[in-house]
């Protein structure tokens, strides 16, 4: 039966096709408004930021950059629980929240946080580094399979360097320009109905090889 294993084996890996892919997937975001519901508590949250460039994802989606105030999508994120310092200084971030990146073809990348920073960039600056990270992301290709992210995604954005403003319980502060970076997965397409009815014909076909194999091997025995 070793031989019809192998047979079988074949056939499957002839009925699911995988595309070749990059090293690495980089989300390039711009703008934006930072804005905390606390100054040493409460979380941080990024609103109307624009997907400005993506790369890595050939061939499954083609590399795409313009040049603000033009977009190629959105990013949205909120930030888990401050565990310590403050917004006007130094903080640290619990996990929790959520980042969600949208592409305008349908591209989708979400996860949580599994922690994050809010660094100040000097005495008497006004630029903080905000960076973080997410296991487990979810990315969502159209035509594609959803595929978990199992390694670290880094996130990485920096303010403008313009002074903070008093926002409710908290403050607001300018977003700049961003990375997101993770390694790129290999995505499985979608069958279509037409492929599936092939797979269940192609194994119906090695099942009664298997039969006659047997059936044969069974009779010069006896």
């Amino acid at each position: 039966m070793k031989s019809m294993k192998i047979l079988a084996l074949a056939a499957l890996v002839a009925c699911t096709p995988f595309a070749a892919f990059a090293n690495s997937v980089v989300f390039t975001n711009n703008d934006g408004t930072f804005t905390s519901s606390g100054v040493t508590s409460g979380t941080l949250t990024l609103s109307q930021s624009t997907l400005i460039g993506i790369q890595g994802l050939t061939p499954y989606v083609p590399d795409s950059s313009v040049t603000p105030p033009a977009s190629i999508g959105s990013l949205t994120l909120t930030t888990g629980s401050m565990t310590s310092g403050s917004i006007l200084t130094n903080a640290t971030f619990g996990a929790g929240g959520n980042i969600t990146f949208t592409y305008s073809n349908g591209v989708v990348f979400t996860g949580s946080f599994s922690s994050a920073g809010w660094t100040l960039q000097g005495t008497g600056s006004n630029t903080w580094i905000f960076s973080g990270t997410v296991m487990n992301g979810i990315l969502t290709v159209p035509g594609y399979n959803p595929v978990t992210i199992g390694t670290a995604v880094t996130v990485d954005l920096t303010t403008v360097g313009a002074a903070p403003t008093a926002s409710g319980n908290g403050y607001s502060f300018s977003d700049s320009q961003g990375t997101t970076n993770f390694t790129a997965p290999a995505l499985a397409p979608i069958p279509e109905p037409g492929t599936l009815t092939l797979l269940g014909g192609g194994l119906v076909a090695v099942a009664m090889l298997a039969k006659r194999w047997r059936s044969k091997n069974e009779d010069s025995s006896n």
